[in-house]
């Protein structure tokens, strides 16, 4: 079955902005979410990625540029890989993902080559 990569983003990833008393709601949410696809066999697996830390190449001569990496509202949080028949079952499954109703997020679903 096809694979695909919800690439989560929004305002409020960066957890600088973001409120800390929502976390414990929007871990469980997250955890529901994952729950629900894992039984439906659509979970392939997730990575949350880590706030400030990495590097960015530019494309004059490879220099490397210390973070953050993009502006705040553009900010990618993690990424989910979920199997679907097609994009527009992928995107039916990234539609009740937390990053959107709860973190004035968005996603980005991109189909995975092999």
């Amino acid at each position: 079955m096809p694979k695909f990569m919800l690439i989560c983003g929004g305002v409020d990833l960066d957890k600088r902005s973001a409120s800390p008393g929502r976390r414990p709601e929007i871990l469980e949410s997250y955890m529901a979410w994952v729950q629900k696809l894992t039984e439906a066999g659509h979970f392939v697996g997730s990575y949350k990625l880590f706030d400030q830390t990495g590097a960015r190449l530019t494309v004059r001569g490879g220099q490397v540029v210390d973070g953050p990496f993009v502006e705040t509202k553009e900010a990618i949080g993690g990424v989910f890989v979920v199997e679907a028949a097609s994009l527009e079952q992928a995107t039916d499954l990234a539609r009740d993902c937390p990053v959107l109703t709860l973190q004035n997020g968005y996603l980005e679903v991109r189909a995975v080559e092999r």
